[in-house]
Order: structure tokens, then sequence, then C-alpha cells
């Protein structure tokens, strides 16, 4: 398995820190636009991350 580059890590970084944020922002029932921006930042982020792996594709 190929080593991730930089660009993957802080995308999976981001995703699981907006993960937090969502379940955070579940727990004390926040505004719902709040949790629809974390869930599409988990989504790009963690497709961004899958995007830029080293054998992709240029």
């Amino acid at each position: 398995m190929a080593k991730p580059t930089p660009l993957q890590i802080r995308n999976i970084v981001m995703a699981v820190l907006m993960a937090g944020a969502l379940v955070w922002n579940l727990s004390i029932g926040g505004a719902w636009w709040l949790t629809a921006i974390f869930s599409v930042g988990i989504v790009l982020s963690l497709f961004s991350a899958y995007l830029n792996r080293r054998d992709a594709q240029p």
C-alpha cells in the first residue's frame, strides 16, 4: 500500500474533525444547516483524498 500524500492526510484529518463537529452539533440539538454543511464537507474531503492518491491518472 502506498504512503499517503500530505494532501490526503490533511483531507482525512479535516474529515475526522468535521465528523466530530457533526456529532457535537447533533448532540446539542444544533441547527440543521450546520449538520448539512458538516456532512457535505466530510464527503468532499474524503472524495478529495481519494482523487489525490498517488496512483491516480493525471
